[in-house]
């Protein structure tokens, strides 16, 4: 086994051998031209494989020489093809159907059920429905909302309570309300304009408030929504639908004169990427007519249950979607958010005329006054009356929000929040606000004076923060920190600048200025971070300068200067030496740092929606790039150390389909100056800690220590999420809804010569907390060195969802 483990991982070093190798890329169609998502595509002669994306785009490095490349995919023929790499080249292959996997699987059914003509043709008819026009322009109305429900006996006692005392008790919802123009050229390009918009109560869990948030295409033979699921759906009429699915004809009826199909849509196996629901069917044309169908529990993130219905229809003999319905559940404690959005789409406009650059990264604006719409606005855009408890909703939240910006009721809050209390001065904080002036004080709270653990035994600290935002969304803060500790009698503390002088391009200004504590090394692992040789004293003044200046692309320019001081006279706490062994500080000249960096990160097509005063990134298909160069300069202002260092790295998260989604990270970086370096400038290869399975786009699973690098080091990190793929095919793991993840890295440093490579694979399972949502995983690590040989461990993992950002934080 321990040469087997051996023999792989020798497989994924051969990147850094001398062998010449050739790129061989292209695309992966099907019988109509269509590209083939997730086709495997594979070298015999030596076991490597990739997939095909969603595009069927597909590209594999190859050693020079023959290759036999071989090309599968369910429900279609393998093809295999010899090829002599001795240049880069494209190669476009065309998969025919499986006669055995499909052809057959249709025949056999059609004996039994007429439901599989019906779904044969429909995906034959599919490409007839595609769009006749260059583009298209209609409205869109938005309502959704969410009913909440209470659980507990209290809160329905009180309900039942109210229902009977008060006939008009106002009911307990959350409501979102929009007007779009949508604006959309075949095959991919759109842009929404959103006019008008209302927001009443929590807005977390509304879904669909923009169009950017989902595309339900169900002619794509894939659904990919990134806001409900990190899964790729399989299209019940995907040109491979009869392999994932089963279907049943359920009845027929009349629309007119028209003759209407009702077929039941059900999932071959029960996995993460498979729907059930209804399919309506027009006869002889072949269109379908309305669809109805339920996302997978075990696939979705936020919510616990979610569905979907559209309605097609032809506009001046064009094939459109004209409404579409979602519903959803969400169980928090003991609270259930009920939720359900309409989409009306009218007023269709074909073939109109716009600029070059219309269709672009700006994928929505939203309108200066789109908040601010009357009452009177609403009811003439709303395509259906609103009910009788909507109705009320919006009066008492209208009349509150009124309230809210009287006079009376903004100096009631003020004088509540101001109020000094022993609460807020013990436990939660004491606040000072003046809304006329837009600013707010905020003073920590009594418990946070005591740290009995910090370095050199008990200390006391305090902090406070001034806030100040202004009319156009720029806004300025500044948070002083003093610390004292009674052992050395030592005062420290810093204090900051921060001032965001431009939201719509991100432009940023921070300034920090003070004396304390740092790290030696912030990479170190948990056995080593704590240590006294970790720390020294600086006193320092930095100053950032971050801005956008143009879609995707930030320039960044850093100064600092650092005077710093080793720990060699400070008196430490006892118990640091029963914690760790031979616990001395470290030992250094004093020295000064005079600093200077600039970096640029770029995210090629970056695309975006522009609020009034705002810009939401949405994120790119491509990868995003850093550049980061820094220099330290002697006898500037007293300077004694002179270094200059250079990173590039390279990062992204992309989708394969239905295998999961993959992420990587690639990094190369070198001193070209090493004059005058101290310890706590080096750069440093961040290993791993025992048991715990850490951050695998920063860290090494299996490299014991932290060390240094200075010249070129090659640096490379990858995750696959495999989503449901794999644990939903397996008993037990798919009752318990536990997935699967596998990944690896190398590190190539020429100056040690020394290469590590580690591959790991495990388990996971999403755990809520509340509205939190936390990841436990359980991994099995496999490293290679030409140091230490073959190391192995088995390491758990611990990640929590990031809502905003619709990622793990690994």
């Amino acid at each position: 086994m321990r040469n087997l483990l051996l023999f792989l991982l020798l497989c994924l070093f051969h990147l850094a051998s001398a062998q010449e190798f050739f790129i061989l890329r292209g695309f992966v169609y099907n019988e109509d031209n269509q590209g083939l998502p997730g086709v495997f595509i594979r070298v015999q002669n030596t076991g490597e494989g990739v997939s095909s994306d969603e595009q069927g785009r597909y590209e594999l490095r190859l050693q020079e020489g023959l290759n036999r490349i071989v090309y599968s995919y369910l429900g279609y023929e393998s093809q295999s093809l010899d090829i002599v790499m001795d240049e880069d080249k494209v190669q476009n292959i065309w998969l025919q159907p499986s006669v055995n996997q499909i052809e057959e699987i249709a025949v056999r059914n059609k004996r039994k059920d007429y439901s599989y003509e019906v779904m044969q043709n429909v995906i034959d008819h599919k490409d007839s429905f595609a769009p006749k026009y260059n583009t298209l322009k209609y409205q869109i109305y938005i309502k959704s909302k969410e009913d909440l429900i209470y659980l507990s006996k209290k809160e329905e006692e009180l309900q039942e309570e109210s229902l009977l005392d008060k006939k008009d008790s106002i009911p307990k919802m959350n409501l979102y309300e929009a007007e779009i123009t949508y604006h959309y050229s075949p095959p991919n390009k759109f842009k929404e304009e959103k006019s008008a918009a209302k927001a009443l109560g929590s807005q977390y869990s509304l879904f669909y408030k923009s169009t950017t948030e989902g595309d339900f295409d169900i002619f794509d033979n894939l659904i990919v929504v990134r806001s409900l699921s990190d899964n790729s759906f399989v299209s019940p009429i995907s040109n491979t639908a009869f392999v994932s699915y089963k279907f049943k004809l359920l009845g027929s009826y009349y629309d007119g004169t028209h003759k209407v199909y009702r077929i039941k849509v059900i999932p071959r196996k029960l996995g993460n990427a498979l729907f059930k629901g209804e399919i309506e069917v027009y006869d002889e044309i072949w269109a379908i007519k309305s669809i109805q169908l339920e996302f997978p529990k075990r696939a979705l993130i936020k919510y616990d249950e979610f569905s979907l219905k559209q309605e097609y229809g032809f506009v001046e003999d064009h094939y459109m979607l004209l409404n579409r319905e979602f519903d959803w559940e969400l169980k928090t404690g003991d609270q259930i958010n009920d939720g359900h959005c309409i989409v009306r789409m009218n007023n269709f406009v074909f073939d109109s005329t716009y600029s070059k650059r219309f269709f672009g990264a700006e994928l929505g604006r939203v309108a200066v006054d789109a908040y601010e719409k009357e009452t009177t606005y609403w009811d003439s855009i709303r395509p259906e009356p609103l009910t009788s408890e909507e109705q009320a909703f919006i009066r008492y939240q209208d009349s509150v929000l009124s309230y809210m910006n009287s006079e009376e009721y903004l100096d009631s809050i003020d004088s509540l929040y101001n109020k000094i209390t022993i609460p807020k001065l013990l436990w939660i904080g004491q606040g000072h606000i003046n809304r006329d002036k837009k600013t707010q004080w905020d003073f920590a709270p009594a418990i946070n004076l005591l740290e009995p653990l910090a370095i050199g035994g008990w200390r006391i600290s305090y902090f406070a923060r001034y806030y100040k935002k202004f009319e156009n969304r720029q806004h300025l803060s500044i948070a002083p920190f003093l610390n004292y500790g009674f052992r050395n009698q030592d005062l420290k503390g810093n204090l900051f600048l921060g001032y965001m002088y431009d939201p719509i391009h991100l432009g940023i200004v921070n300034v920090r200025v003070g004396r304390y504590f740092d790290f030696v090394n912030n990479f170190a692992t948990i056995s080593d971070i704590f240590r006294r040789q970790n720390f020294y004293v600086q006193n320092y003044m930095s100053f950032l300068h971050v801005r956008e200046m143009f879609n995707g692309f930030y320039f960044r320019t850093t100064a600092e200067i650092i005077d710093r001081e080793d720990l060699s006279d400070f008196e430490f706490a006892p118990i640091g030496d029963s914690l760790f062994e031979n616990n001395r500080p470290i030992s250094f000249e004093n020295n000064r740092t005079v600093e200077f960096g600039v970096g640029i990160e770029y995210t090629p097509k970056q695309l975006y929606i522009m609020e009034p005063n705002e810009k939401i990134v949405l994120g790119s298909k491509y990868p995003t790039f850093n550049l980061y160069y820094k220099q330290a300069f002697r006898n500037i202002f007293g300077s004694t150390n002179k270094y200059s260092y250079l990173d590039l790295s390279m990062r992204q998260l992309f989708n394969v389909g239905v295998f999961g989604t993959s992420e990587y990270l690639i990094s190369v970086g070198k001193f070209f100056d090493t004059t005058s370096l101290q310890i706590m400038d080096y750069k440093y290869m961040r290993g791993g800690d025992p048991y715990l399975f850490t951050p695998a786009m920063y860290t090494y699973q299996m490299i014991k220590q932290t060390f240094p690098a200075f010249d070129w080091f090659f640096e490379s990190h990858y995750v696959h999420q495999f989503n449901g793929f794999i644990g939903s095919k397996i008993p037990g793991m798919r009752q318990l809804e536990i997935k699967t993840m596998g990944g690896g890295g190398f590190l190539y440093v020429p100056e040690r010569k020394y290469q590590y490579s580690e591959l790991f694979f495990g388990v996971n399972r999403i755990f809520r907390i509340g509205r939190e949502h936390l990841r436990l995983g359980l991994y099995y690590v496999v490293a290679q060195s030409n140091t230490f040989g073959v190391r192995n461990s088995l390491k758990v993992s611990f990640e929590f969802y990031n809502q905003d950002k619709n990622t793990w934080s690994f």
